[in-house]
């Protein structure tokens, strides 16, 4: 980790890089990489870009309280789950193409029964309230506090403006809520009574 820190200090210094960044690193991965930086005067983390959606939200128990703490710039990937997220997965409802049915580690990673019944929710959801699935999939995942902006990705045009119309969407903290209770909240980091907040269940 020191030798990797050193090199991309060194890109910084010689402007190749503006700030050093870092993917799908796990929470003690980066504080222990701040820790180095701080000591030897590196150039530090700027940004992370962990997974994050509906169906996996692994990154609120450690990774994104961290950031938030650290003024760390948080990219997220994969809002739209691989697809999931977008109307056209249910518990009995597949695409005829798509990641999760073409591609075997988009189905490992979505293949989850309780995946398909969260996306199956979430479509019914985001139809009462008159929206494109893909719209409030990027809207909830931009509402985190600690996400400073989603990576969004199409195949047409379509796509990529139901994606964009998420930057229009007024979600209220009660949808926010509301979608949150579709999918299961990860475990805390602690079994103390803590919560992200801070403040006591």
């Amino acid at each position: 980790m020191e030798e990797t820190l050193r090199a991309l200090d060194d890109l910084q210094r010689q402007g190749k890089i503006l700030y050093p960044a870092v993917s799908n690193w796990a929470a003690w991965q980066i504080t222990k990489a701040l820790g180095i930086s701080a000591k030897e005067q590196l150039a530090r983390f700027e940004l992370i870009q962990p997974m994050y959606n509906l169906v996996k939200r692994q990154a609120e128990v450690k990774i994104l309280p961290m950031a938030a703490s650290e003024q760390i710039g948080v990219i997220t990937y994969s809002p739209l789950g691989a697809g999931l997220l977008t109307g056209k997965y249910g518990v009995n409802k597949r695409p005829e193409h798509g990641r999760i049915v073409d591609e075997a580690r988009y189905g490992d990673r979505y293949g989850a029964d309780e995946d398909f019944v969260t996306a199956e929710q979430f479509t019914k959801y985001a139809q009462k309230h008159d929206v494109k699935p893909a719209t409030l999939a990027v809207a909830w995942v931009m509402a985190n506090p600690a996400v400073t902006a989603p990576i969004i990705g199409a195949r047409n045009l379509n796509q990529l403006e139901d994606s964009l119309a998420a930057a229009d969407f007024k979600l209220t903290p009660e949808m926010y809520s509301e979608i949150s209770r579709l999918s299961r909240t990860p475990t805390p980091a602690t079994d103390r009574g803590e919560v992200l907040t801070g403040k006591w269940s």
